[in-house]
């Protein structure tokens, strides 16, 4: 009996022996022919992920560049309305010298026009890089008070934007007409003359 105790012993000590080298070669052939491929696995999974997240960044962006290129248009827009706006120095001196001419027209007199005490000169003014210039001037205009009226809305309404700083209305001693006079102020860009020359 105790041969047989032995051989089963054996036996069993053997199928030990042989579950576990099945065992150690099942987890050695994993290591060796597996195990690199779930590496690469990994690695693609989290390169996947890494995309998925600059796809989304890059879709951000592209939004953001769109609503910035929108913006930029809409305040290229803006900036061209507002420099039609703007005369040149010689659609400036065209303006003062037809103010007479206008005149006419309105029913009044222009008695004079001069510059306001501490304007700048034009070389002053150019110094600030902008290249938008001020030019003022103060009109003394003789007429009625429709006449006056109507002289002043046809300078407002010209092609460029007049300003109109101020206005002040006496009765003139002399003639017994109404005597007004007026701060009139222009901007004026050197940039769109030089440009409309090319």
């Amino acid at each position: 009996m105790s041969v047989e105790k032995k051989l089963k012993l054996d036996r069993s000590s053997r199928r030990v022996l042989l579950a576990t080298l099945g065992v150690i070669a099942a987890f050695g052939l994993y290591r060796w022919i597996l195990w690199p491929y779930s590496n690469q696995l990994f690695a693609t999974q989290r390169c996947e992920a890494a995309l998925d997240e600059n796809i989304r960044k890059t879709d951000s962006l592209g939004m953001t560049l769109k609503e910035k290129k929108a913006d930029a248009e809409k305040m290229s827009k803006e900036a061209e309305q507002l420099r039609s706006g703007l005369f040149t120095l010689g659609e400036a001196r065209e303006f003062f010298a037809s103010l007479a001419t206008i005149g006419g027209q309105s029913g009044c007199v222009i008695q004079s026009m001069s510059l306001p005490p501490g304007q700048k000169n034009t070389a002053e003014q150019a110094e600030n890089k902008s290249g938008i210039v001020c030019r003022k001037a103060i009109i003394t205009i003789l007429g009625g008070y429709n006449n006056i009226v109507g002289f002043l809305d046809r300078i407002m309404s010209w092609q460029h934007k007049v300003w109109i700083e101020s206005v002040s209305i006496d009765i003139d001693g002399n003639s017994g007409k109404l005597k007004c006079q007026a701060l009139l102020t222009l901007y004026c860009t050197e940039r769109m003359e030089s440009s409309q020359n090319d």
